[in-house]
């Protein structure tokens, strides 16, 4: 066969093998996946398709060969459909090697719209040190890595979470710091591009490095500069990129914050003390920092609650347009939640205007119009005014005082048959966050910038084997808002799951879904078989034997009755 003809042929394999996946015959899929590249062998559409059926399926290794060759031979469209399934992939990979095919797949996948570059910190960094296993501090060495565009990406797009990269950007730091000195503006462009990109870094982290003591653009490493400051790095893409995220967007996000209508007062006085509290450390220190979110699948929040496996289908009825986030934090859940389903009507509310402040700017550049940010506090929520049909709190009532109140407050502007999920701290995953804790007490450290740096220097020169080392693995360590809210925090309560259980019925609602990692579940399935998924007493069984199981929060679905 010749060119056209090979591809046509191809093209209708790949055709007959979505037609058999809609079908759910995945054996005929794969045969006519397989034929599509014996038609042509570097067919994109091939490639990709069979890469994403193996990568649902387990393959992960000839998946990711796969998709590596859809990206480097498909058109921005396909690349755009494969990038987030090739990322995933990559995020898990241990590199013992920096190849050029990784360095492009990285690079590719940082860019992608659809892929949270976050995702590929861990993998983007251990490739570099790869690729420059040491650093001699040389101009010449900075200028490659200032035209390396995997570097720029990474320290762009990704916040750093590698004690070993750590170590390394210090040591860069000081050296693009004595650099400036020496030359008054830093050099070559290839080096003042390699500064921009740091100070993009030391703002994703709230600056958690030690503080540069210098004044004009050398400053940039320790805060953001000034509009006339940042003028003096010259222009470029890089320096366009620095002024807009450090400058541009914090003034929007200030202005918006400010603008936000008020839906509940604040509750004041001794017994709601922690609410006021919890609201100036946010205001301090928001949390989550990140810019755009990945585009999530589509799928309906009416689909998503129906199939819970405990829900009361006819007293739900079908109804899950109105939502409420309690406790939005920067806005990424309810930005999430109105890309996964445009129909909802959502009001993101917040105790902290500059974190509503973060979510409103971002929404607005995504052109989501149908999130309403509010400022209000949980405890004040009034069930005679507020309705709605999903109500979504995720890491905020386990901040209160008494969280049981909270949550009577959610179940309170829940309708009759409507569902409340929750996101609760693990009281065993928490236990090395109680050793911190007590670690701080005894230090006498604060929750401010200078004593969270020396906690963190603290941790960072343990042996990897000490209890605490584990925190490094923490995506959370490694800024200053996230630190301060791992560790610092001012109030937190953390449970088992049979307290959860106890805790929903105290409410008045009933378990109907209990969400966990994939890890999880394989490990519930082999110790129980085909039990009851919402036994909370099976699960504490479980969670005795792995207490780490659940470091990133128990998700959990609740209805009330109708």
């Amino acid at each position: 066969m010749r060119g056209a003809e090979q591809i046509e042929v191809a093209a209708a394999q790949v055709a007959e093998a979505e037609r058999r996946l809609a079908q759910g015959d995945l054996h005929g899929a794969f045969a006519a996946y397989k034929a599509s590249l014996k038609a042509a062998p570097d067919f994109a559409h091939g490639l990709a398709g069979l890469g994403v059926f193996l990568a649902e399926r387990g393959d992960p290794g000839v998946a990711a060969q796969l998709l590596s060759q859809a990206m480097a031979a498909g058109d921005a469209d396909l690349q755009g459909r494969v990038a987030p399934v090739l990322a995933r992939l990559l995020s898990g990979l241990k590199p013992n090697a920096c190849h050029p095919a990784l360095e492009r797949d990285l690079l590719a996948c940082l860019a992608a719209p659809g892929v949270d570059a976050q995702t590929l910190a861990r993998v983007t960094a251990e490739t570099l040190l790869l690729k420059q296993p040491a650093f001699d501090g040389a101009a010449a060495t900075l200028a490659v890595m200032g035209n390396d565009p995997l570097w720029l990406g990474f320290l762009s797009r990704c916040l750093n979470v590698s004690a070993a990269m750590e170590a390394r950007l210090d040591a860069v730091r000081a050296r693009l710091v004595a650099t400036f000195e020496a030359s008054g503006e830093g050099g070559e462009p290839p080096i003042r591009a390699l500064f921009c990109a740091l100070a993009l870094q030391g703002f994703a982290s709230d600056y958690a490095a030690a503080p540069v003591e210098e004044a004009g653009v050398l400053a940039a490493l320790s805060r953001p500069l000034t509009a006339a400051e940042a003028a003096g790095l010259g222009d470029g893409p890089i320096q366009a990129l620095l002024a807009r995220r450090t400058i541009e967007e914090p003034a929007r996000e200030r202005a918006l914050g400010a603008s936000a209508p008020v839906l509940t007062r604040v509750q004041s006085g001794t017994s709601d003390a922690v609410s006021e509290a919890v609201k100036a450390q946010y205001e301090t220190n928001p949390y989550p920092r990140w810019s755009a979110p990945p585009a999530p699948q589509l799928r309906s929040m009416r689909e998503v609650v129906a199939a819970l496996p405990g829900l009361d289908r006819r007293a739900f009825d079908g109804r899950a347009d109105t939502l409420l986030v309690a406790g939005c934090g920067t806005g990424f859940e309810p930005i999430d939640l109105a890309r996964m389903d445009p129909s909802l009507t959502i009001t993101a509310m917040d105790l902290s205007r500059t974190s509503l402040g973060h979510g409103m700017r971002v929404a607005q550049d995504l052109g989501l119009d149908r999130i309403r940010f509010v400022q209000g506090d949980i405890l004040a929520l009034d069930p005679a005014e507020l309705r709605f049909d999903v109500v979504v709190s995720t890491g905020v009532i386990h901040h209160m005082a008494r969280p049981q109140d909270g949550l009577a407050r959610l179940a309170g502007v829940t309708r009759p048959g409507g569902v409340v999920r929750l996101g609760l701290y693990s009281e065993r995953a928490r236990a090395v966050v109680r050793a911190a804790q007590d670690l701080i007490r005894a230090r006498g450290w604060t929750p401010v910038e200078a004593d969270i740096r020396a906690f963190r220097s603290h941790v960072l020169a343990l042996p990897d084997d000490a209890p605490l080392a584990v925190l490094k693995e923490s995506t959370d360590f490694y800024s200053l808002s996230g630190c301060r809210d791992l560790v610092f925090h001012v109030q937190e309560q953390a449970y088992t799951p049979p307290q959860l259980g106890e805790l929903i019925a105290g409410a008045g609602l009933r378990l109907v879904g209990f969400e966990a990692p994939p890890e999880a579940i394989a490990a519930f399935r082999a110790a129980f078989g085909a039990a009851d998924p919402l036994d909370l007493d099976l699960w504490d069984r479980l969670e005795i034997q792995r207490p780490t199981l659940f470091a990133g929060m128990y998700h959990l679905w609740a209805q009330k009755p109708a």
